[in-house]
């Protein structure tokens, strides 16, 4: 598997549920007329998560797009827990650690954006010894699930830089550093 292939499938997962959640929702309202009043507030939900996850995949892997916080901050609004996010979005970098906080804050948090790195803030958080490995470059594991360290760690080897991690109870802190190359 490529990164390419990583980040196709990764973006993929996360629009294949919501566009089940379509299917189903016309699939009902054939059976069911009446069920049309419940419906159409799935589907406008539906099409609103689509719609967020597409630009944020867009601005992220895709050609030169204007990069703001509202693309950042309508992509978190699709997952479970609540996010608030500290600061101003406006690089491709910043959406990677985004989508990385979102997976590791497991009941959501702060996610504040430093000059040189990011916080994440919350009851939970979770970086597991694989992104935690492949962040540091000990390691390389190339799966969906690990698509947003991939992506930070391909895009600072191109810009000779590293990350460092400092993490307590409850923050982690990740420190983009020179590489010293």
């Amino acid at each position: 598997m490529t990164l390419n292939e990583v980040y196709v499938t990764k973006m993929c997962h996360d629009l294949a549920g919501t566009i089940g959640t379509l299917g189903n929702t016309v699939e009902l309202f054939e059976i069911d007329p009446s069920f049309v009043k419940e419906g159409t507030s799935l589907l406008k939900n539906s099409a609103r998560v689509l719609s967020a996850r597409l630009k944020f995949f867009r601005a992220l892997l895709g050609l030169d797009t204007e990069i703001t916080t509202k693309i950042g901050d309508d992509y978190l609004k699709t997952t479970a827990p609540l996010f608030t996010i500290n600061g101003v979005v406006s690089t491709r970098l910043q959406l990677a650690f985004l989508l990385l906080a979102s997976e590791i804050l497991i009941r959501g948090g702060v996610i504040t954006l430093l000059p040189d790195g990011m916080k994440c803030s919350g009851d939970k958080i979770l970086l597991d010894a694989e992104k935690r490995a492949i962040l540091l470059g000990q390691t390389q594991i190339l799966k969906p699930q690990y698509m947003a360290v991939l992506w930070i760690c391909d895009y600072l080897s191109h810009h000779k830089q590293t990350v460092s991690i400092t993490q307590t109870d409850d923050a982690i802190i990740f420190r983009i550093i020179p590489s010293g190359d």
